[in-house]
């Protein structure tokens, strides 16, 4: 019926293919071709965590700032119609983007024939990188094919973020070691861990005391110590 709206089935599984990762690119090279502002906020992000060097004929003056304060980026001026095969070497990952559609595929091929990964800009390549949620030591990968619902969780999420969901993470680090210390068995530790994250009063207490935080978190694993908490005495070879 003329003027009226159609909807299709929505494209379930098309990222069945993608798996979640947290990679550690230390040392790794990221090459990044076009110096226009997906180029400039692509490198922004990389140039975080591992070596980028971006070859283009002209950058944005975001870009050419940030490579005066970043060790880690690299800016190469180059004539890319002209040649780019010998930007990609030693390359661990490529992302085209350039304004340029027929060289963005050429720089394509020529890095899967390579065994280089891509990112590509205007779809989908062997990476996608996902929005990011970074409260240390926690981080929070978003992917989804809207990047308005991307954003929208994001958003969400940072609000349920906001409490001291931190504060459990750096405790759960302290909590660990121990455990793998004086607990042989891992269900045993998995249990003590459930346990830690159940008690409502560690939370309470992360928002007062950390170090009493702690010691109600390590009376879990130490059941001596909870007597001790509960009749309102010190707990005892804790030295904190």
């Amino acid at each position: 019926m003329a003027g009226e709206l159609s909807a299709t089935a929505p494209r379930l599984g098309s990222r069945k293919r993608l798996l979640p990762l947290l990679l550690n690119l230390e040392n790794k090279l990221v090459v990044i071709f076009g110096g226009g502002s997906v180029g400039e906020r692509k490198a922004r992000l990389f140039s975080d965590y591992c070596r980028v060097q971006v070859v283009s004929l002209n950058f944005t003056l975001e870009l050419a700032r940030l490579a005066t304060e970043k060790e880690s980026l690299k800016l190469v001026k180059a004539d890319l119609s002209q040649g780019f095969r010998e930007y990609l070497d030693g390359a661990f990952l490529a992302i085209p983007a350039t304004n340029d559609p027929d060289i963005n595929a050429a720089i394509e091929r020529e890095a899967q024939a390579r065994g280089i990964l891509i990112d590509k800009v205007d779809g989908m390549g062997d990476v996608v990188v996902p929005s990011i949620i970074r409260k240390d030591p926690i981080t929070i990968a978003i992917a989804t094919e809207s990047p308005g619902l991307t954003k929208y969780l994001r958003m969400r999420l940072e609000e349920e973020l906001s409490g001291n969901y931190q504060g459990m993470a750096h405790l759960l680090g302290e909590i660990r070691p121990e455990l793998k210390a004086s607990v042989p068995l891992q269900k045993d530790r998995a249990r003590i861990i459930w346990e830690i994250l159940e008690d409502e009063e560690v939370w309470n207490l992360l928002n007062t005391s950390y170090e009493k935080a702690y010691m109600r978190a390590r009376s879990h694993a130490y059941r001596d110590e909870r007597d001790s908490l509960d009749a309102g005495d010190p707990p005892q070879g804790l030295d904190r």
